[in-house]
């Protein structure tokens, strides 16, 4: 009996392509209030974490997520704020990363969230396969020249 590869192989892509950002695509940033910070969050696409949404903390606030190739954009008060993006599960391989950063009124802000694998191992267990590994998470601060060009190849999360 032949092993279906391209049956299972088709089924992954459609599982993985349902976790991915499919909202409007991004075009320009866009100041919203003269009296707020206007923050975009980006995440690249890539197969490593893609199932799993990140939340945006803002001093411990729930503002939404990102999807693995989209952004999302937030307003926030002025001033110092912590951001954060938790772990989803405790099964999570990126671990919670954190970034304090004053922001001023009026302003945008770009940040990438991003996740790389450093270590993976695979033990056989009999019939069964345990995997595990570890991954370097981080948020970037980005300029918006920066930004745009990854930003242009993005949806909104929302």
């Amino acid at each position: 009996m032949k092993f279906p590869h391209k049956i299972i192989f088709f089924f992954i892509v459609i599982l993985l392509g349902g976790c991915s950002a499919t909202g409007e695509k991004f075009t320009a940033p866009v100041l919203t209030n003269q009296e707020t910070s206007t923050i975009y969050f980006m995440r690249k696409s890539m197969l490593l974490g893609a199932a799993g949404c990140r939340t945006v903390l803002v001093n411990g606030k729930d503002f939404g997520c990102i999807k693995s190739g989209g952004f999302l954009r937030i307003n926030i008060e002025p001033g110092k704020q912590n951001i954060t993006l938790p772990k989803i599960t405790e099964t999570d391989w990126a671990d919670e990363t954190t970034v304090d950063e004053v922001f001023n009124a009026g302003e945008i802000y770009y940040f990438e969230w991003t996740n790389e694998l450093e270590d993976f191992y695979v033990i056989p267990a009999g019939a069964l396969v345990i995997t595990g590994g570890k991954t370097n998470n981080s948020i970037i601060k980005h300029t918006e020249k920066s930004a745009l060009p990854i930003l242009k190849k993005l949806r909104s999360s929302i």
